[in-house]
């Protein structure tokens, strides 16, 4: 039976979202999962990291997320060093801002941890010792905030985190590695949704945009994220829209155009299908 580690176990601040914890020499560890996300930077040694369905060495530089309840373990480890920053998705609440017009964040968050199996783990980010040495920087000044807990100590230790994101996704969309190259492209069609989510969109704009033909990127599309491109697109809107109706006085009609819904009766349907209550019923609650 795996072992589930709590949000509790690990998370000793109940008003921060991010815990550090930092493995000098990090034993074998049974198959087991969490409540929580992992961001994993490997600072040295070697090691086996195996999940349900398989396996593969890490090695110093390699730079990997583990989604929620995603099962994995250690095992074979040789002087593993490990810095594990561990987020809570739902609480955590970042400002977006332009984050998700990146592609390399798409990849590294989204995209790689879905695909691992299929690329053998080729795809993952490997930094070299400069760009290690900056992430490391990153995460020990984050690892500082949440230890000393002086004023202020949330909000910077976001902002680090936030840094911290951004500069592996930048460093990702540098990955030559054909499988890398592979996940941009779907990453690059998400970032171009989340940027033009208000105009008219197209299966042919999305395949040039991803380089890929229509049967490839809708299967690729699926399976990166459970929906087609337009499946996506209307769920984007839709948040988009539940934004608008909880921090604007626009009316119904006009978010509906905002959000690039062309019928706001249509759109009063959609919403009700998706948030189970009309766009009324979800400003007034």
């Amino acid at each position: 039976m795996k072992k589930h580690f709590l949000i509790s176990d690990f998370f000793n601040d109940p008003a921060l979202p991010l815990a550090i914890h930092r493995r000098t020499a990090q034993r074998p560890k049974e198959l087991h999962t969490h409540g929580f996300s992992e961001l994993v930077l490997v600072l040295g040694g070697t090691a086996v990291h195996f999940t349900d369905e398989d396996e593969h060495p890490i090695a110093q530089g390699d730079v990997f997320v583990i989604q929620g309840e995603q099962a994995h373990g250690y095992r074979d480890s040789q002087n593993l060093s490990l810095i594990n920053i561990m987020f809570d998705r739902r609480r955590l609440r970042l400002p977006e801002a332009d984050l998700n017009s990146m592609p390399g964040y798409h990849a590294l968050f989204t995209l790689e941890p879905q695909y691992r199996r299929q690329h053998r783990f080729a795809s993952r980010l490997c930094l070299d010792e400069g760009r290690l040495a900056q992430a490391a920087a990153l995460a020990e000044r984050l690892e500082e905030e949440a230890r000393t807990r002086r004023a202020g100590y949330i909000f910077s230790a976001t902002a680090l985190f936030m840094q911290l994101i951004v500069f592996l996704s930048r460093c990702y969309e540098g990955e030559a590695a054909p499988e890398s190259r592979a996940l941009l492209r779907i990453g690059a069609a998400i970032s171009w949704l989340e940027d033009h989510y208000r105009e008219p969109v197209s299966l042919g704009t999305l395949t040039r945009i991803a380089g890929m033909s229509e049967s490839t990127l809708l299967r690729t599309f699926r399976r990166a994220t459970d929906r087609t491109p337009m499946e996506y697109l209307l769920r984007l809107r839709i948040r988009r829209a539940c934004e608008l109706l909880r921090r604007t006085d626009m009316n119904i009609t006009e978010i509906a155009f905002e959000t690039g819904f062309q019928d706001s009766n249509y759109f009063s349907r959609q919403f009700r299908l998706l948030m189970n209550k009309s766009p009324r019923d979800y400003r007034n609650r």
